[in-house]
């Protein structure tokens, strides 16, 4: 298989483990983040660019946005197919999108964008700096796939605040960005007990490190979520979710309990 196969696509399976779903026995937004960010470890692992091979050569990956488009979560015990592929550039961002399947079914799309960056000072790289890096092409992302910035009213109510502890630091020394997607469920207006999500997006904005407390600000009005969090430095993310009730789901269970 040359480079070029490698590029274009990479697939992993998985079961869906007890740890990774909540009390709906469905799998956790994070752990929806960290299948994502795990696979995508793994892709670059395939050309050689480990982590810590990338922070030796002064090259970290921030990640800038996630948006997720879900028609149903997998259950425990599922066995889903993960498939990824680099999309190209779009300034100095880089896409990349994740398709999870459940044999032939797609149930969720996702997108991420991410920067290059040093991983001292974090300051954003050229994209070009990567490319060159690892050989990678710099095809131009279509109008239709890019991400557009997602409208957050500045009044929003303040519903409570979440500090920043020692286990939510990830080895870029700032909260992981998967625990974001617990954060967005436990500041669900009205709670997240009897609903499910349609389609999430995150963006990460401004670090959060240890010791800082975000202010969670939120509301939900016709099904969607409109939140932000701050921190002492300003604006540390922002998040949309389109949440629909449990009502009228499938009932996988008996299959896959």
């Amino acid at each position: 298989m040359d480079k070029a196969d490698l590029i274009g696509e990479y697939s992993r399976k998985v079961r869906v483990a007890s740890y990774q779903v909540g009390a709906q026995r469905q799998l956790k937004l994070s752990m929806l983040l960290r299948m994502c960010q795990e696979v995508s470890q793994q892709h670059l692992d395939l050309f050689g660019f480990s982590y810590e091979k990338m922070y030796e050569d002064n090259i970290v990956f921030l990640l800038i946005t996630s948006r997720m488009k879900i028609r149903r979560m997998p259950l425990h015990n599922e066995e889903v197919t993960v498939k990824t592929h680099p999309r190209g550039v779009c300034g100095a961002q880089f896409y990349r999108d994740f398709k999870a399947y459940s044999g032939d079914e797609e149930i969720i799309d996702v997108m991420q964008t991410t920067v290059a960056a040093d991983p001292q000072t974090h300051k954003i790289l050229r994209p070009r700096v990567f490319l060159d890096y690892v050989g990678f092409p710099g095809t131009k992302v279509s109008p239709e796939e890019r991400i557009g910035k997602a409208e957050i009213p500045e009044n929003l109510p303040f519903v409570g605040e979440r500090p920043i502890r020692y286990s939510d630091i990830d080895f870029n020394y700032h909260l992981n960005n998967t625990v974001y997607g617990d954060i967005v469920t436990d500041f669900l207006p009205g709670g997240a007990e009897n609903c499910r999500y349609s389609e999430v997006r995150i963006n990460y904005i401004n670090e959060s490190a240890l010791g800082d407390v975000l202010k969670i600000y939120a509301a939900k009005q016709d099904g969607k979520v409109r939140m932000k969090g701050m921190n002492a430095r300003g604006c540390g993310f922002t998040a949309t979710a389109t949440v629909l009730p449990m009502d009228g789901m499938p009932d996988y269970s008996k299959k896959f309990g």
